[in-house]
């Protein structure tokens, strides 16, 4: 029995240790305490924990509707959460959390918010950019978060690094709460063998927006390859210029530069070569383009170059107007012969091609977007120039009635007997004078004033020295030689001039064409009266009413000019 009560001692003594340890920590507790006072947090809110001890029930009351308390009320100890709303002020912001324990006295928890400052964030402060690339890759794209207007700010005037949204319109209907928008930069091709740096500023719009830090957006760009005053660094620049204006001519860097398509070097048989020429580019040409821009300033690093060929960009229709070549061509001095065809440019000017303007032979300015012909197109400005090409200015190739288009800058469309037109027909010194394939109306110009039949102004007629010095004008009659006594001289040394498929009208072509010595070499049938078949500015149909059916009658007139058969 003994050992059994032993056993009945022990359990017994066992369960008076379980249930004071099973005694709960309330039991303990007296009042009512939490584990802090005040609470701090920031702008974008969040969940602070506290910690209630309290013997007795309780019960938390919040003075403001941004602050929560989880759970609201309980009985013993408990671990609350104290959730404070994000802010959308720029101030600090203040509530108290009063917790009221049964039989007990309240405490007060204080909560204290900071507000947003003033501020504009980039998501990265610096950017790295190539020397060069396509114009429709050459961009960078920016995320600014801020609470404030900003302007972005840098130089108006030499600027690689631009935007179009300077003063971005920017959302702030939430307060001080910051927004995010995406700003997108656009970046300029580097021609020095320099790196160089752009700094880009972000400004509050209002002075009294101060800022925390000043924003500033550095972007660095790698340098260009050396272009050095030689044979290779010809062959660098010819590279360079082609990629920029995306050609789809690819030389061979390995090959010999006298072997590269479209490209012919200086040689000692040249006429005039000097020896710091020999063996650099004279002639170059880009062909098949893709380009929105003005040309390469590489180009103008080729030193020597003479002739350059510019030819053929893609959807011209398209291109902006204006739309200029730039300058990189203007320091070339010995440029002798120029194409820029088919591009889509709309003017010209003579700052342009400073340097070989007074020397240039000649000047193709075909297949553009022109409306009118440059005003620096003159004389004076190209003095040397044999050799003038304004063919296809059309911008759209379905035009046929221009009574009815409609569309913006259609091409070169000028009244025949303008000003502007009378001008360029006054050029003496061309030996070509191509029009063809424009939108010219109207009727081709007499020269002749209609009050009293005498010259206009600056224009002169045949003299005794203009028919001894021509062969042609010579084998004419008497009577004719005092005919053209009277009529305007025009374009005298003229070998080539066509003026067809535009919208000229009228009974005949003016004196001054029909009497020309050399019409019958201009090919009239083809290159002159052929016009277009749409309708001209007043609905009429373009043609001469009196066009003849061959040229017997000027061969008659000039004896001298009718072909001759000749033995081979």
């Amino acid at each position: 029995m003994k050992p059994l009560f032993n056993i009945y001692l022990c359990l017994f003594a066992s369960l008076l240790f379980i249930a004071a340890c099973n005694d709960s920590d309330e039991e303990g507790i007296t009042g009512f305490t939490i584990d802090t006072q005040e609470v701090t947090l920031g702008a974008t809110g969040g969940m602070e924990p506290i910690k209630v001890a309290s013997g007795t029930k309780w019960v938390a009351k919040v003075d403001k509707p941004w602050v929560k308390v989880m759970p609201a009320n309980g009985v013993g100890s408990t671990n609350c959460e104290i959730v404070v709303d994000s802010t959308l002020s720029n101030d600090v912001r203040h509530a108290v959390v009063t917790f009221v324990p049964e039989g007990q006295p309240k405490q007060e928890l204080k909560i204290h918010q900071t507000g947003y400052g003033k501020m504009i964030g980039l998501d990265k402060y610096e950017v790295e950019v190539p020397n060069m690339g396509n114009a429709d890759k050459r961009y960078f794209d920016i995320s600014v978060t801020t609470n404030v207007e900003f302007k972005v700010d840098y130089p108006l005037i030499g600027s690689w690094v631009t935007t179009t949204k300077r003063n971005p319109d920017i959302s702030l209907d939430y307060g001080a709460r910051p927004r995010t928008i995406k700003m997108r930069f656009k970046w300029e091709m580097n021609t020095d063998p320099q790196e160089r740096i752009a700094s880009i500023k972000f400004l509050p719009v209002n002075e009294a927006d101060e800022l925390e830090k000043e924003v500033t957006l550095t972007v660095k760009q790698e340098a260009a390859p050396e272009i050095t005053d030689d044979r290779r660094g010809d062959s660098i620049a010819i590279v360079i210029a082609s990629t920029k204006l995306r050609s789809m001519t690819n030389w061979d860097a390995s090959e010999r530069l006298d072997y590269w398509l479209g490209v012919t070097v200086w040689e000692k048989t040249d006429k005039g070569v000097t020896p710091e020429q020999l063996g650099r580019v004279r002639s170059v040409e880009f062909r098949m383009l893709n380009t929105k821009e003005e040309l390469p300033a590489e180009i103008g690093k080729i030193k020597y170059l003479e002739t350059l060929v510019v030819y053929g960009n893609t959807n011209t229709m398209l291109l902006p107007s204006p739309y200029r070549i730039g300058n990189a061509l203007a320091g070339l001095k010995y440029l002798r012969n120029l194409t820029i065809s088919a591009l889509g440019i709309t003017t010209i000017s003579k700052t342009e091609l400073e340097s070989s303007r007074k020397d240039l032979i000649t000047l193709d300015l075909s297949g553009n977007n022109f409306t009118t012909i440059p005003y620096d197109l003159t004389p004076a400005n190209f003095p040397g120039l044999l050799n003038l090409s304004l063919t296809g200015n059309r911008r759209y190739s379905t035009i046929t009635d221009l009574s009815t288009e409609t569309r913006d800058n259609p091409g070169l469309c000028i009244d025949a007997s303008s000003s502007t037109l009378k001008n360029l027909l006054k050029w003496k010194n061309l030996k070509s004078l191509s029009l063809s394939y424009n939108l010219i109306y109207g009727k081709l110009p007499t020269f002749i004033n209609s009050y009293n039949g005498s010259p206009e102004y600056g224009v002169s007629t045949y003299t005794d020295e203009d028919i001894q010095q021509n062969d042609t004008l010579m084998s004419a009659s008497e009577e004719v030689k005092a005919k053209l006594k009277t009529i305007p001289n025009i374009l005298p040394n003229a070998e080539h001039f066509s003026i067809n498929l535009n919208f000229l009208t009228g009974d005949d072509l003016p004196d001054w064409l029909l009497y020309h010595p050399r019409f019958a070499r201009f090919d009239p049938f083809t290159l002159i009266y052929t016009q277009d078949s749409g309708k001209d500015k007043s609905g009429n149909i373009p043609g001469f009413k009196n066009e003849p059916s061959n040229l017997e009658w000027f061969y008659e007139r000039y004896p001298k000019a009718r072909p001759t058969l000749t033995d081979n």
